[in-house]
């Protein structure tokens, strides 16, 4: 198996990264699609002699607009919780004296 050594900040990074990446993904997939393939009216249009195709609107999932906020919150919670929990290696307990 393959064993990575990532710093709290590289994990920070990759999971901020992957959030945001996976979000954008999402909604250019989304708009990709051409409109003759959903299930909308389609307005026809005519330019230069040849028929144009405009979905009357975008179908989005439910979940979509709560993932497009949810993941990158729990993408950054995770990059600060990374970096709140880190040991501070200058600080330095003083023995209590018993």
């Amino acid at each position: 198996m393959i064993e990575l050594n990532l710093t709290h900040r590289d994990k920070s990074i990759v999971v901020v990264t992957a959030t945001v990446t996976f979000i954008a993904g999402y909604w250019a997939g989304l708009w990709a699609v051409p409109p003759q393939a959903l299930d909308v009216p389609v307005d026809v249009t005519y330019r230069a002699g040849e028929q144009a195709y405009q979905a009357a609107y975008r179908p989005v999932p439910d979940h979509l607009p709560v993932l497009s906020v949810a993941l990158p919150l729990i993408g950054f919670a995770y990059a600060f919780r990374d970096q709140l929990v880190e040991d501070d290696t200058h600080s330095a307990e003083v023995p209590a004296d018993d």
